[in-house]
C-alpha cells in the first residue's frame, strides 16, 4: 500500500478530518472564551460585590473542567488521524512549524493545570481573591496562546509566505496570519456569550424558584453583553481577512466570493442578520423593565430595531440569480441576471458598515441602562426564545465559516481542470501531491518563490 494511500470506507477521510475539526474547534473555540468571561465575571463580584458574579463564574468554570476532557480527546483523535490519512501533508507542516507546534503543547499543557489548578482552588484562595482571579486570567492567556499558534499554522495553508520553509518568522507570521488571530479572537468570545445567553434563557424558562429565575434573566443578559458585542465589530476584522486572503491568494478569494462557494457568504449573511435583529429586540424588551425608566432609550433602540433590519436586508441579497448553483437554485437566468443591491460596492459595505455602527449605538444605549439596573426574573417567553435562536444559530456560524475558510483552497491545480483542491495553497494539493512549480514556500518539494 503506498503511504498517504489509505481511505476510509463509505465517508471517506476527507470528512473524517472535517468533523473531527469541527466539533474540535466547537468545543476549544468556547472554552478559550468562557475561561476569560469566568475570570472577568470573578473579577466583577471582587470588585462589585454581587454574588450574582461569583456564582456565575464558579459554575462556568466547573463546566469548563468537566469539557475539558472532551475537547482534548478530540484534539489528540483529529492528530492521530491527520497523522494516519494525510501523512505526507503532515510531514512537510510538522517540518515548517515543529517550533510552532512545540509552543502551542506546552500553552496546551499549561492551560490544562492552570484550569484545573484555578477551579480546585476556589475555596481555599477566598481570601486572597486577587491571586485567584489571576489564576483564571492567566489560563485564559495560555488558551489564546495555543490558540494563536494554531492559527499560525491554518493561516500559511491557505497564504502561504513567499519565503524559506526553515524561516520560521516568516512562515508563521504569514500575510493573513494577524487578521484570522483577530477575528478567531474575538469570535471566541461572542460566540461563548452567545451560548451562555442561550443556556440562560433554557434554565430561565425551566426555572420555578424566584431566585434562580432572576439568575437565570441576568445570566442571559450577560451573555448576551459578551456574544452582541464581540459579534459587531467582526465586519472589519472580516474584511480585513477577506482581503488577506484577495492579495495573497486570489483564486481561492474568488472560489469563495465569485464563485460556486459565493453562496456561502449569503448564508453567513443570513445568520449574522438573525442574531443582530434577534439582538436588539432582546435588548428593546429588556428596556422595559430598568429600574429606571429610559422611555427615551427604548425609543432610540427600536428606531435602531428598524435600521438593524434595513442594514441585514442589504446583506441578504444575492449578487446575482444563481442562488445555490449546486443543488440547481437558479432563477431568471442564474448568473447572467445581475441583481444591483446585491453588489458588494457599495450596497454589501453599507449594510455591513451600517450594521455595525446601529450595533455599537444599541450596545451603547443598552449598557447605559444597566448602570441603573433591572429588575430581574420578570423577562417574556419569546425574549427567551430569541436568545436560544441566537444560540444556535452562532453554532451554524461556526461551522459555516469554518467550511468557508477550508473549501476556499477547493481550486484546480492544473489548467485542465484535473484537481481537487490544495492542502497547503498551491504547493501540496488535496492527493498529497507536491507542485513545486507554483509553491511560493522554497523547501516544500524544492519549489520556490523567485
Amino acid at each position: 500500500m503506498p503511504i498517504g494511500d489509505l481511505q476510509v470506507p463509505i465517508i471517506g477521510k476527507n470528512v473524517v478530518i472535517a468533523a473531527l475539526v469541527q466539533t474540535h474547534i466547537l468545543f476549544a473555540a468556547f472554552i478559550i472564551g468562557a475561561v476569560i468571561i469566568a475570570a472577568t465575571s470573578e473579577y466583577l463580584g471582587l470588585v462589585t460585590k454581587e454574588l450574582r458574579y461569583e456564582r456565575f463564574a464558579r459554575n462556568l468554570a466547573r463546566f469548563v473542567v468537566l469539557l475539558f476532557a472532551s475537547g482534548a480527546a478530540l484534539a489528540i483523535t483529529f492528530v492521530l488521524a491527520l497523522v494516519t490519512l494525510f501523512p505526507v501533508f503532515f510531514s512537510y507542516l510538522q517540518n515548517i512549524f515543529f517550533w510552532v507546534f512545540l509552543v502551542e503543547a506546552f500553552m496546551f499543557l499549561g492551560q490544562i493545570i492552570i484550569v484545573y489548578a484555578w477551579y480546585n482552588v476556589w475555596d481555599k484562595l477566598a481570601y486572597r481573591k486577587s491571586l485567584h482571579v489571576v489564576f483564571g486570567f492567566v489560563a485564559g492567556f495560555m488558551g489564546l496562546m495555543a490558540m494563536t499558534m494554531i492559527d499560525g499554522v491554518a493561516s500559511f495553508m491557505l497564504t502561504p509566505a513567499a519565503t524559506e520553509a526553515g524561516n520560521v518568522a516568516r512562515t508563521f507570521l504569514n500575510q493573513t496570519n494577524v487578521p484570522l488571530n483577530m477575528h478567531r479572537f474575538v469570535g471566541n468570545f461572542s460566540y461563548a456569550g452567545f451560548l451562555i445567553a442561550g443556556w440562560g434563557a433554557w434554565r430561565y424558562l425551566r426555572s420555578t424558584r424566584e431566585f434562580d429565575r432572576e439568575y437565570y434573566d441576568w445570566m442571559g443578559h450577560f451573555g448576551l453583553i459578551w456574544g452582541f458585542g464581540f459579534l459587531i465589530i467582526q465586519p472589519v476584522i472580516g474584511y480585513g481577512y477577506l482581503k488577506g486572503i484577495r492579495e495573497s491568494s486570489p483564486a481561492a478569494f474568488d472560489t469563495i466570493m465569485l464563485g460556486d462557494k459565493a453562496w456561502l457568504f449569503n448564508l453567513l449573511a443570513i445568520y449574522l442578520t438573525i442574531m443582530s435583529i434577534a439582538s436588539t429586540a432582546y435588548f428593546v424588551h429588556k428596556l422595559r423593565f430598568s429600574v429606571k425608566r429610559m422611555d427615551t432609550l427604548r425609543k432610540l433602540c427600536v428606531g435602531a430595531l428598524g435600521f438593524t433590519a434595513l442594514f441585514t436586508v442589504l446583506n441578504v441579497i444575492p449578487a446575482n440569480a444563481s442562488f445555490i448553483p449546486q443543488i440547481g437554485l437558479s432563477f431568471l437566468g442564474g448568473e447572467e441576471t445581475k441583481i444591483p443591491l446585491g453588489s458588494m460596492y457599495p450596497y454589501k459595505y453599507i449594510g455591513l458598515i451600517g450594521m455595525m455602527l446601529v450595533g455599537v449605538f444599541v450596545v451603547a444605549l443598552y449598557l447605559r441602562a444597566s448602570a441603573t439596573g433591572f429588575h430581574w426574573g420578570r423577562a417574556s417567553r419569546w425574549s427567551q426564545f430569541a436568545l436560544m435562536a441566537c444560540s444556535v444559530t452562532v453554532i451554524l456560524t461556526m461551522v459555516t465559516m469554518g467550511y468557508t475558510r477550508e473549501t476556499a483552497r477547493r481550486v484546480d491545480y492544473e489548467p485542465a481542470g484535473n484537481g481537487g483542491g490544495y492542502l497547503i495553497y498551491k504547493c501540496i494539493t488535496l492527493d498529497q501531491k507536491l507542485t513545486p512549480s507554483t509553491c511560493p514556500t522554497k523547501g516544500i518539494g524544492g519549489g520556490g518563490a523567485e
